[in-house]
């Protein structure tokens, strides 16, 4: 799992959203008043990422049991962190869930745990733990005083799984030289791919392993808006545009590329030229 803080990102209520970033882009079309609950929310899981990141897996596991009892004493009233005292707002929303965050820190330390995952179906669970849940919280925070509907909780779920997975293809090469896999074990089977032997396979057996993964994340997607009705689109607007940016990185993903340490991305113009013209659509 790839850190999202960027370095040279100092204050930690911004490291989950450095400018530019498309976490960045999401967040700057949310209204102002929830938008300080979203950059915390993204810096909580950008904090979580550089945990799991972290070269000593000793200090990964001292510093993941601290975050657990944050998340306590969050639920509690008494956070220390900066990134949980901005979070204390999130508790007037009335779909939060303190929870959702502890399910965060489960995913984190699967990935310490270095896990496989058998099916799509066992790294959906995953996907949901390591960025749903947080979508849910985003969800909640933009909604406000208002419950989520049962739509916006499908919507934040399905949102954070197919984000989730789209970085994991992103990063594939980087996760693999970490010890860490996440391409479906059947997948692998089905294109005749041993996993062991991931970073010199040839470029048609990775796209025969990669590319229904990728068709299938782009199909979920696009289909995202059509879950929603045309006010709770309004609301839920910051969601739409990430799901968009990553449709974006999914096209420009090449398959061949996960044989590098080479990361694909959305470049600058299209990053802002997308969230721009998706957020004036559900606006």
């Amino acid at each position: 799992m790839s850190s999202a803080a960027t370095p040279g990102v100092d204050d930690p209520l911004r490291r989950g959203t450095p400018p530019g970033s498309l976490r960045y882009f999401s967040t700057l079309f949310a209204p102002k008043p929830a938008r300080p609950l979203l950059e915390a929310l993204y810096a909580f899981e950008a904090e979580i990422r550089e945990t799991v990141d972290s070269s000593s897996h000793e200090v990964a596991h001292t510093r993941m049991q601290w975050w657990r009892a944050e998340v306590d004493r969050y639920a509690g009233g008494r956070a220390q962190h900066p990134v949980t005292v901005a979070l204390l707002g999130l508790r007037d929303c009335a779909s939060h869930d303190a929870a959702l965050l502890h399910e965060t820190l489960t995913a984190a330390d699967l990935d310490l745990a270095r896990m496989t995952y058998a099916s799509a179906q066992e790294l959906e669970a995953y996907a949901y733990r390591a960025a749903g849940a947080l979508q849910t919280l985003i969800a909640a925070a933009l909604a406000g005083p208002r419950p989520l509907s049962v739509a916006e909780r499908e919507f934040a779920r399905r949102l954070g799984i197919a984000v989730r997975q789209s970085e994991m293809l992103r990063d594939l090469a980087i996760d693999v030289a970490r010890g860490r896999l996440y391409l479906p074990l059947d997948a692998a089977d089905a294109a005749g791919l041993d996993p062991a032997d991931l970073r010199s396979a040839t470029p048609d057996t990775l796209r025969r392993a990669l590319d229904p993964w990728r068709s299938r994340l782009s199909r979920a997607l696009a289909e995202l808006p059509a879950l929603l009705s045309r006010s709770e689109r309004s609301t839920q607007r910051p969601g739409l545009v990430l799901a968009a940016l990553h449709g974006r990185l999914l096209e420009r993903i090449e398959t061949a590329s996960h044989a590098s340490s080479e990361r694909a991305d959305v470049p600058p113009w299209s990053r802002l030229w997308t969230a721009w013209t998706t957020a004036v659509r559900y606006a």
